[in-house]
């Protein structure tokens, strides 16, 4: 009789606990209405990050023949290799602004063809001591869960201080010809390619993609394409061909202001902290 008793009195207690409304701590994660900050609900926290990158890549330029009749010189594309370091500051993963140091290549690709199977190729310019500074911004996120992959867009400056007008290359290919009517008479025949830069190589406009990948923590692995606009014919190369001293043919070869970069950084936050607003004071 007393465990009929017992039974009884316990299916009834549970049936009235089951009625009774639930309490939040034993909803479902799903339909809680949890607080981020209990003791402080109306900051709000963002990540800081200081970083320092090291990037590699290649710059693909195209150059201009002008004033070039007799097919005097030829164009190729240029390629060339370039590293650098970078030191930027990132605000709760969204946006970041960072300074650094490359050297730029700015450099013409020259054929001349003296008559040979092969012509001369000639590569004419300078390695700019350049120092950018950009502003990059996510745009969005590849996985959403994770939140390890994400793509930036962003736009910058590059100053060049050491840019200034000037020549920085001079070649001369010199041969002799013999008239065979006036064997006695030789025929001199020189060209002279000089190649100068301009001052207004001193500051180029820059804008870029970019793909973040997160390895850890601290270290990020960016994969970046970046276009670089400048005036036309920072790198100007003046070509004469003269026989006996007296000109007879001229061709003059620029750069056309746009080039485009290809490469990788590798990114490790040096330093990692965390800010706090006030959301009362800053609605």
């Amino acid at each position: 009789m007393k465990s009929v008793i017992l039974l009884l009195s316990f299916v009834c207690y549970s049936l009235f606990t089951f009625g009774q409304e639930e309490d939040d701590y034993y909803k479902k994660p799903s339909q809680r209405s949890d607080v981020k900050n209990n003791a402080y609900p109306n900051l709000d926290r963002k990540s800081v990050n200081l970083y320092l990158g090291l990037e590699g890549g290649m710059e693909f330029n195209q150059s201009t023949v002008t004033n070039n009749p007799d097919n005097l010189i030829g164009k190729e594309k240029g390629k060339d290799l370039y590293w650098g370091l970078v030191l930027g500051y990132n605000m709760n993963d969204t946006w970041s602004i960072e300074a650094g140091y490359y050297k730029n290549p700015t450099y013409v690709i020259q054929a001349i063809d003296l008559g040979r199977s092969y012509p001369y190729i000639l590569r004419l310019g300078t390695p700019l001591q350049t120092i950018p500074i950009r502003y990059k911004r996510k745009i969005l996120t590849i996985d959403p869960i994770t939140k390890n992959a994400t793509i930036h867009v962003g736009a910058g400056i590059l100053l060049s201080p050491d840019a200034a007008d000037k020549k920085i290359a001079q070649r001369t290919f010199n041969g002799y010809s013999f008239d065979p009517q006036y064997p006695r008479d030789t025929i001199k025949h020189q060209i002279k390619s000089e190649t100068f830069l301009s001052k207004r190589a001193v500051a180029q406009a820059e804008v870029l993609v970019e793909l973040h990948g997160r390895v850890s923590n601290s270290l990020s692995i960016v994969v970046y394409a970046r276009g670089n606009i400048s005036p036309k014919g920072l790198v100007r190369s003046d070509v004469n061909y003269t026989i006996n001293q007296t000109v007879v043919s001229k061709a003059q070869q620029l750069t056309n202001g746009i080039s485009f970069n290809f490469g990788l950084v590798f990114r490790y936050n040096i330093m990692r902290g965390y800010k706090y607003y006030d959301q009362e004071h800053t609605e």
